[in-house]
């Protein structure tokens, strides 16, 4: 993950954390079947992937307490020098259950990070399942480094995994699949059928499964989901745990043949100089092997399954929109917005339940969920009673939160279930919306009153946006907006925003490192890596678009009806990504709304302006400079001042307007920070016949006929801001263009009387240099589903091993 990502899910973590939620610890000794104790509440624990609850049998136990007493807690020696004979031992047992060559990890992770480097050549490429889970991904990661062709492929979309294979085929030697047996969230089940029908179509796949939650509980003698009924193919190989159903520690991996697993062995790094399993483990381990081998696994199996099926009937009993499949312990409960699920699992922990909650970035964040797991030690009693409380919990939620379970099943694509609900919406006797799709329907001084006095969105401004981006070529330089307030029943206003949907890079908060990797590849395809957006602002506004009255006690109802509001355009627009942005950073209430209601938290680049009030003339401004930025202006400013001719209000022709535009251009192809489509020229037309855009130019006095630098400026009812800037680069490196730009700015500010310049994204190092201050912002995001997010981050993967490399 970049940077912010990581903050971004760190917020979400400690959020869930301070509602006591996740990261909890049992009290002293108190573990009792599926009983435990949490802060001095007893629970029953519905939260454990034991699924067939042998940690507590005696034999298991009795096992690991013999290898403590023979071998000590610790056998601290590599494996490639010396192992314990447990070690053997286990293998040999494992190696029947599996009916083929096996290699015991200390974990599963460890395992995935010893086999793939090895087995994955340098001619092969990896197709990943995009919940294919994180250890995987943390080990393909360690071959970007060799630059291994790495892609994502949707959850089980088997049709666009074979249209990669063909792509791919001609170009690798081998393709490696990568997925899970049954994956953790939802407990959906990898189509091992299909996969093995397209192994058998195409010579090049191959298939790398992590099989952790199906072992035990599935197949002849525990071999788990994937193997049941079926031998190892030639072509796959396999890794699963000890530490779910197997009940002990550690993992293993499963190969076709003696050849590749003795390669593993031998190159695997983790196999050679990592730390064994612990003895105790080792132990309890080949006592379970026992248990799989003698058949007294498949009792279990059978005892676990009746369970399941039992929680099936009491899910469609209780009308709870299930998601998980019947024959999976895994269970899901679909709650689409965050503050849902929160909520319920809340309500369930004050009831005697621990459950968990499935929350982004593990789920996509409008796809949040209570996940609960079923084990063979549960009594249909406390299944019964879990799910009638959870019923309860769920919908009396749904009411609260002012949500549907139409919309909950509508989030998940699922049927609803056969209970109705009362749908209490949000109290609008005492609040309105107002919704219009042109400025031109909102009188001017209710919006320039309020959000129209910042920065280029008055209501002059916005109608030149308007008629910019509309009518033209191109699917990206055309925006619908739509304008919302929100008023009390005087009339007083609590809420005002305006939106602006269309086309948007989904790399536009991305790394460079990611975005330049895109842009790449969008040579050939230019809507690669692009969706449907719907925004708060728009691509061309810079600053906060949200005017909201904190001090009216409707401020949060007025929210919630944006919320409202915003799914409706969505719907109407079919966008994939929402977002609000531009808000201020640090405001925890706002934090924790937005998370609450399905929108994640993430930095935009910081934003520059400079506060003119306090100097009348130049001289006056250089004063309040530092000695640095002093010594900066004198050499790469006044010195160069001479040289040009300033024009602070040009006209041009349209010659001269097709001319600013190619310079516009210029300083697009450069731009870095920020990834987004160019602007039409259609907005140089519009903007260049309204009086209160500037245009700010230079030429060179010895140049006189061509213009070396531009800036389009706003004069708005409160601020001045530069909006677009324009270089010649071979001028700019000669003459310091850009800071002579950034000056004539400053100065036609203040010759209009104007006490603040925005200065908006990027090139901070030199706005500092003439006294300007960044101010951090964030935007909140939503997306429909999470492969993109995946897949930039997979992105991000690639550069980071890439910068290593280097």
């Amino acid at each position: 993950m970049n940077e912010s990502a990581i903050n971004t899910v760190n917020g979400i973590a400690n959020y869930a954390r301070s509602k006591k939620i996740v990261h909890q610890t049992t009290s002293a000794g108190m573990v009792d079947g599926m009983l435990l104790e949490v802060e001095g509440e007893k629970m029953v624990n519905f939260g454990s992937c034991s699924y067939l609850g042998l940690e507590f049998d005696e034999r298991l136990k009795e096992a690991g307490k013999e290898a403590i007493d023979n071998y000590g807690t610790q056998f601290s020696a590599s494996r490639a020098y010396l192992s314990i004979d447990l070690y053997e031992e286990l293998e040999n047992k494992l190696t029947q259950i599996f009916d083929a060559p096996v290699i015991v990890a200390p974990t599963t992770t460890l395992g995935h990070i010893s086999a793939i480097p090895v087995i994955v050549e340098d001619t092969d490429a990896i197709i990943m399942d995009h919940q294919v889970h994180n250890s995987v991904q943390m080990a393909v990661g360690l071959l970007k480094s060799r630059n291994i062709h790495v892609e994502m492929v949707r959850h089980n979309r088997m049709d666009q995994l074979e249209q990669k294979i063909i792509q791919l085929r001609q170009k690798y030697n081998r393709i490696w699949y990568m997925a899970d047996g049954i994956y953790s969230m939802y407990g959906d089940f990898s189509p091992v059928d299909e996969i093995v029908d397209l192994m058998e179509k195409y010579k090049e796949l191959h298939y790398y499964v992590d099989d952790a939650h199906g072992m035990s509980c599935f197949g002849k003698k525990g071999q788990g989901s994937v193997l049941r009924n079926r031998k190892m193919h030639p072509k796959m190989i396999l890794a699963t745990s000890f530490a779910k159903a197997f009940a002990t520690g550690g993992g293993v991996l499963v190969f076709p043949n003696q050849e590749i697993a003795q390669k593993v062995r031998n190159c695997g790094g983790p196999f050679n100089s990592s730390g064994p399993m612990q003895p105790a483990s080792l132990g309890a381990a080949i006592a379970c092997a026992d248990l799989h081998l003698t058949g007294e696994i498949e009792n279990y199996q059978q005892e676990l399954n009746e369970k399941v099926l039992y929680t099936q009937l009491m899910l469609k009993k209780y009308g709870l929109p299930n998601v998980s499949e019947k024959q999976s312990p895994i269970f899901y409960v679909a709650a689409g917005l965050p503050k849902v699920a929160y909520h319920v699992i809340e309500k369930m922990k004050n009831s005697g339940h621990f459950l968990n909650i499935g929350i982004f970035p593990t789920v996509p964040i409008k796809n949040s969920g209570i996940r609960f797991t079923i084990t063979r030690l549960h009594t249909f009693e406390e299944i019964q009673k879990m799910i009638a409380d959870l019923a309860i919990h769920f919908y009396q939620t749904l009411e609260e939160e002012q949500f549907t379970i139409e919309k909950v099943c509508k989030a998940f694509k699922i049927e609803v279930p056969g209970i109705e609900i009362k749908d209490e919406r949000v109290d609008k006797s005492s609040l309105k919306v107002e919704s219009y799709t042109s400025i031109i329907d909102i009188p001017k001084d209710k919006w320039n009153n309020h959000l129209g006095q910042r920065g280029i969105y008055d209501w002059n401004g916005m109608n030149v946006i308007e008629n910019s981006f509309k009518e033209n070529q191109l699917k990206e330089d055309n925006w619908n907006f739509h304008y919302v307030s929100v008023v009390d029943s005087k009339g007083e206003l609590v809420l005002q925003t305006f939106l602006s949907s269309g086309y948007m890079k989904d790399d536009m908060l991305s790394s460079k490192e990611i975005s330049a990797d895109i842009k790449s590849l969008r040579i050939d395809n230019p809507y690669f890596y692009t969706s449907k957006f719907l925004m708060v602002g728009s691509l061309i506004t810079e600053g906060n678009h949200l005017y909201l009255n904190k001090n009216h006690e409707g401020h949060k109802k007025a929210l919630a009806l944006l919320f409202e509001e915003i799914e409706k355009i969505q719907k109407m627009t079919e966008a994939t990504t929402l977002m609000i942005r531009d808000l201020p950073a640090n405001d925890s209430e706002m934090d924790n709304l937005m998370v609450d209601n399905g929108y994640f938290k993430s930095d935009m680049p910081e934003n520059y302006s400079v506060d003119i009030s306090n100097w009348d003339g130049i001289e006056s401004y250089r004063t309040q400079l530092s000695k640095r930025s002093k010594r900066h202006f004198k050499e790469n400013v006044e010195r160069y001042a001479d040289c040009f001719l300033v024009d602070l209000d040009f006209k041009p022709s349209t010659s001269e307007l097709k001319e600013l535009y190619q310079l516009y251009a210029n300083v697009f192809e450069k731009s870095d920070e920020i990834s987004t489509f160019k602007i039409p020229y259609k907005f140089f037309e519009v903007l260049s016949q309204n009086e209160k855009w500037k245009i700010v130019t230079l030429r060179l006095k010895e140049r006189p006929d061509q213009i070396v630098g531009m800036v389009c400026s706003y004069a708005g009812s409160q601020d001045y801001s530069g909006v677009l800037v324009g270089l010649d680069y071979q001028m700019n490196s000669k003459y310091c263009v850009y800071r002579q730009l950034i000056n004539q700015l400053i100065v036609n500010a203040k010759n209009l009387s104007y006490n603040k310049v925005n200065f908006g994204f990027s090139a901070g190092i030199e706005k500092r240099k003439f006294g300007a201050l960044p101010e951090q912002s964030v935007a909140y995001v939503q997306v429909n589903d999470n492969f993109k997010f995946e897949a930039l981050i997979s992105e991000n993967r690639t550069n980071e091993k890439r910068k290593e490399k280097i």
